[in-house]
């Protein structure tokens, strides 16, 4: 490298270095610091304590416990049941039931909870319905355990749909049919040949849902009404009380536990691709139901899923062009407008959040897109600690949970700190990009190197060998070929950030108040105008989301395989 180049890269790293350890090291050690000490000494048991004495953390604790438990069980039977509807039965409409069962990929996180809570609420549009046939019908019969529950049975199933149906394609139908030759029933045949191939990616699966689960945020804030509340929610009730001890404490109890469900997920996921690669399977060829009733029950039961899916969904959007004045007392609009979409987008008070999103979003993702393409060619060119320290930083946030995160920010910089010239962040505009910036670093430099080890190392070796220096190979010959990867997994983070709650809920403020905040306040309003407002905002994420999905499949993911006849 040249003088310059030198400079620039020792520069980069001290930049990278200072973020890593000014936005990510020193707020966990902080929160660390401050679940364990106390007036200068050790104090953790006399946290834990009152915490333990606490009865509304005690309940939250059960809440969270029994509801992970539920959550798996319902969560599994229903994503195995549709992975075995769409890729071992055949059944009429695969295409129509693929759509519906992808729901949850566009529809999730806030923007369902707030779904949900407009469809089945107190003023639901299938609430109003049934209470005018069953008028004793309590306005809250969705809030509370069943609330939660339910919206969480629908909304984790995007693991089934995306791994457990690429993991039923590795099973290889040759051996399907050789069992039935020597007379196994259709449950041996599901049970010795076809569990065996799934389990790992199953267990795999059923880990993520117990972490998804645990961490569970805008569905108890949204559908859990007042006497329902599970551990995310109290750690930023103690936060808000200035219990900043007690909430480190509990962020790191759940971030612990969070640690343990992803080293045995991935254990479990390395399993199912070890035995993925170990032959190529023939297609398995869809079973029919022969038995009339069996059939009809099948196809009962799956399209009335399909309608659980869809209808919040199909609602919401309908809404979304209805009168203000028609939500909450009509079953179906009578008159349509975009009277609604006009308030949003023109500007004013109704369009600073969705501007307040995109803003730190778009701040969020070139800073992350900043850092990971100067940081990735050095971890994948060096093989010394600044690679392992790296390594190690960016993995930090996959495992760490975003309210720890953001107590530790909280804690770390809610007086004059000298890590950033002796200024005060909390309060300040600036907290929450930093904050997005740390979450979905993870994400990027999984991507992003997965795109540097896929070029073609001859590219770079003849630039070499032609006199181009380093910058110059990087963004003449490396940046165009990562440069389709680049813009998926920015347009994958800023869509994933319009919609985030936890880190919102801990850390924004009047100055930067964003989407998913306006969104959990217009679902929680009796106003109808800020509900019909809300609604707008749900369309337009859930929009943006399946535009990002389809350019993943046209520009991210290129050519599928062709279809062959032999």
């Amino acid at each position: 490298m040249s003088r310059a180049e030198r400079i620039a890269y020792w520069g980069g790293l001290l930049i990278v270095g200072w973020a890593m350890v000014a936005f990510l090291l020193v707020p966990l050690l902080t929160s660390l610091h401050a679940a364990f000490w106390r007036d200068g000494g050790l104090a953790i048991a006399e946290i834990a304590g009152e915490l333990g004495a606490s009865r509304r953390v005690r309940a939250a604790f059960r809440n969270t416990f029994w509801m992970t438990l539920a959550t798996t069980l319902t969560v599994t039977v229903t994503g195995v049941f549709q992975v075995m509807v769409l890729e071992y039965y055949h059944l009429r409409g695969r295409t129509l039931l693929k759509l519906g069962f992808a729901v949850p990929l566009v529809f999730g996180s806030v923007v369902a909870a707030a779904g949900y809570n407009f469809t089945y609420g107190p003023g639901g549009v299938l609430t109003v319905a049934v209470q005018k046939l069953y008028p004793a019908l309590p306005s809250d019969w969705f809030h509370g355990w069943f609330g939660v529950l339910y919206a969480h049975t629908f909304l984790m199933t995007s693991f089934y749909y995306l791994f457990l149906r690429a993991a039923m394609r590795r099973v290889d139908f040759a051996t399907i049919e050789a069992a039935r030759s020597l007379g196994a029933s259709e449950f041996t045949v599901l049970r010795r040949v076809i569990l065996p191939v799934i389990a790992p990616t199953l267990i795999a699966v059923t880990l993520l849902t117990v972490y998804t689960a645990i961490g569970s945020f805008a569905a108890p804030q949204i559908l859990g009404g007042r006497d329902f509340h599970m551990l995310s929610q109290l750690v930023l009730t103690l936060n808000s009380l200035r219990r900043q001890d007690m909430a480190a404490l509990l962020a790191l109890s759940m971030g612990l536990l969070v640690m343990v469900l992803i080293l045995a997920s991935q254990h479990y996921e390395r399993k199912g691709l070890f035995s993925a690669g170990t032959r190529t399977p023939t297609p398995i060829e869809l079973r029919r139901v022969h038995s009339p009733l069996g059939n009809a029950v099948l196809h009962g039961v799956t399209y009335l899923m399909f309608l659980i899916y869809v209808t919040p969904v199909a609602l919401v959007v309908l809404f979304s062009f209805a009168p203000a004045s028609s939500i909450g007392v009509e079953t179906l609009p009578s008159s349509l407008t975009l009277r609604n979409y006009i308030r949003v987008l023109s500007g004013g008070t109704a369009f600073e959040p969705f501007f307040n999103s995109i803003r730190m979003g778009l701040i969020a993702v070139a800073a992350g897109l900043a850092i990971t393409l100067f940081a990735v060619p050095v971890m994948l060119k060096s093989r010394g600690w600044i690679s392992r320290g790296l390594d190690l930083g960016f993995f930090l946030p996959w495992v760490v949970p975003s309210i720890l995160i953001a107590v530790g920010l909280i804690v770390s910089y809610d007086t004059p700190n000298w890590l950033i010239g002796g200024g005060v962040l909390l309060g300040s505009f600036w907290i929450l990009p930093i904050a997005y910036t740390v979450v979905i670093l993870p994400l990027m430099v999984r991507f992003l190197r997965a795109a540097f080890l896929g070029i073609e190392p001859s590219y770079e070796e003849a630039a070499r060998a032609l006199g181009a220096s380093a910058l110059y190979r990087f963004r003449r010959v490396v940046l165009p070929l990562i440069a389709p990867t680049a813009v998926l997994v920015a347009g994958m983070t800023f869509n994933d950030l319009m919609t985030e709650y936890p880190l919102s809920a801990f850390l924004y403020n009047v100055n930067n108040k964003p989407l998913p905040i306006a969104i959990v306040d217009g679902a929680l309003s009796p106003d109808p105008e800020q509900k019909a407002i809300n609604l707008v905002y749900v369309t337009l994420i859930m929009s943006f989301s399946l535009a990002v999905i389809l350019f993943a499949e046209r520009i991210g993911m290129g050519r599928g395989p062709r279809t062959s006849s032999l």
